[in-house]
């Protein structure tokens, strides 16, 4: 019995020498490959030249830890790029038995320092990359990759615009299965304009022959964007959607809120919202809504186009296609002028609107060019819309139905139509072929109206059913029967040269006989 315990103690005393033996071989192993077995995996996947200036391994049993410093991929070996990925500083945990098992898991990945800057796909290469697009991290799951204050550069193809960047405060990444995508979950802070951005999604598989066909899922929430960063606007928005795609081309969908939203110089707060449809393109930064839908008040607008840089030209100039077929007149108004709108009404808007980047205030960067057509417009002063239902009277030859302002009943406005077509530059806003129309008169309109200091200068003819000598009683009427022959349309009725000058708050009308000529000539 004796001989017998003696002899277990010698055999396990042994076992466990022969396994502390084999864990100390294992170890120094895994210390001397990890080095050799790391370069040759990112290398492998990332299809890049490794370099790293210092890499330890500890093996805190049963813990593996491995520690790295100034980590950068060149893809493809080329000089003539950026590294595709730099780090700082990184660490590596994982465990003897997570090495072992196939495929490798990693527990904990931590980086400092993360800089990305993913490469433009060189033309012509689209079919060999696309075929490449279900590579996988061969071999290799994480359970998480934490990184502090990391940058995401997207280059471009055009040397004279700057790369797409994103910067990420904060980034948590894992395997969600052996397909080689990973699961994220970021927060950004976005410089221009400055606001919050939290993100969800999924990011790969990794596309090691052209980085940039990699895809990207997921959803993003934007709050607390400071919009008065842009010159001439204000407001704070926050947005939401969600968007897929590849790295060079993300289409996105989603909305955005701005309950004080406002243009500086007319000052009245709006609350806006919109919903959009938008592809940024990454190979240029540029992005193309298709379409955006904006809502304020009472009036929805439509819109696509593009927000692009240009050659040359510092910043992005907005191009859109804009239509308003469910618009207010008193809603555009309020975007314009620092004053209560003049006017109210439905109005139907198509115009091109282009804003151009720069220090000056909005109406000095924008350029419209479209036409408008508003079928029941009133004046919101109640002396302004008397004096239009009183030449109303007078134009259908009822002069003694005109009554004082005091004497007005709201109930008996009349409704004015209108339409033309402008074009918007330097702060100028200029007029053709405004048709106005109310009943009994006819309006023929074309001039300028500036935007600051808000001062009208139109010039035209005013056309009327009655004769002048009808749009007024006794002696007046008398002496008027001696202009008549001179400001006849075709026997019936007149034809007046007029202006209209002053500001759009207090306008001025008046005779303007030195147009007199051209008033005829459209008779």
């Amino acid at each position: 019995m004796s001989f017998g315990w003696k002899t277990s103690v010698w055999i396990l005393g042994g076992g466990v020498l022969a396994i502390v033996v084999s864990l100390i071989a294992t170890s120094i192993i895994i210390s001397r490959r990890a080095r050799v077995w790391a370069e040759d995996w990112l290398s492998h996947e990332f299809n890049s030249k490794v370099e790293m200036s210092a890499f330890r391994v500890s093996i805190p049993f049963p813990t593996v830890k491995c520690q790295g410093e100034n980590l950068e991929l060149q893809f493809q070996g080329r000089q003539d790029l950026p590294p595709l990925l730099s780090v700082r500083r990184f660490t590596i945990v994982t465990s003897l038995r997570g090495l072992l098992r196939n495929p490798r898991r990693i527990q904990y990945v931590e980086l400092d320092g993360l800089q990305m800057n993913v490469p433009p796909r060189e033309e012509g290469n689209r079919g060999a990359a696309t075929r490449n697009l279900a590579r996988k991290f061969t071999g290799v799951r994480f359970d998480e990759i934490h990184s502090e204050n990391a940058t995401l550069r997207i280059l471009t193809r055009n040397p004279e615009k700057d790369p797409l960047e994103f910067g990420i405060r904060h980034l948590y990444l894992n395997s969600h299965g052996v397909d080689g995508a990973l699961d994220f979950h970021a927060t950004l802070f976005n410089p221009k304009p400055p606001g919050d951005i939290s993100s969800d999604g999924t990011f790969g598989p990794w596309n090691n022959e052209t980085p940039s066909l990699t895809p990207v899922s997921g959803r993003y929430d934007f709050a607390n964007a400071d919009l008065s960063v842009f010159p001439g606007i204000a407001g704070t928005l926050t947005s939401n959607g969600t968007f897929q795609g590849v790295i060079e081309q993300i289409n996105i969908d989603g909305t955005t809120n701005t309950p004080d939203f406002r243009v500086t110089r007319a000052g009245h707060p709006l609350d806006l919202s919109t919903s959009f449809h938008a592809t940024v393109d990454g190979t240029d930064g540029d992005t193309y809504l298709q379409p955006v839908e904006a809502h304020f008040g009472s009036t929805i607008l439509s819109a696509h186009g593009s927000i692009a840089g240009a050659k040359g030209m510092k910043g992005k100039t907005i191009t859109l296609e804009l239509s308003g077929s469910r618009a207010r007149i008193e809603d555009l108004l309020l975007l314009a002028v620092k004053e209560s709108p003049a006017m109210t009404g439905p109005i139907q808007l198509k115009t091109k609107f282009i804003l151009t980047p720069g220090p000056e205030q909005i109406p000095e960067r924008l350029n419209l060019n479209g036409s408008f057509e508003m079928n029941s417009v009133h004046f919101t002063r109640s002396a302004v819309q008397q004096k239009f239902d009183n030449l109303s009277k007078r134009g259908q030859g009822k002069p003694k139905e005109v009554v004082n302002p005091e004497e007005a009943d709201s109930a008996d406005d009349v409704a004015s139509k209108m339409n033309g077509t402008f074009q918007l530059a330097h702060g100028i806003l200029s007029l053709s072929e405004v048709h106005f129309v109310i009943p009994g008169v006819e309006v023929l309109l074309a001039g300028t109206y500036a935007l600051n200091p808000e001062t009208l200068d139109l010039h035209g003819s005013l056309r009327m059913q009655a004769r002048l000598s009808q749009t007024t009683t006794g002696f007046r009427s008398f002496l008027l029967k001696l202009a008549d022959p001179f400001f006849s349309k075709q026997g019936n009725g007149a034809l007046v040269p007029i202006k209209i000058s002053g500001s759009a708050q207090h306008p001025v009308y008046g005779l303007d006989l030195g147009h007199k000529s051209e008033a005829s000539s459209r008779k």
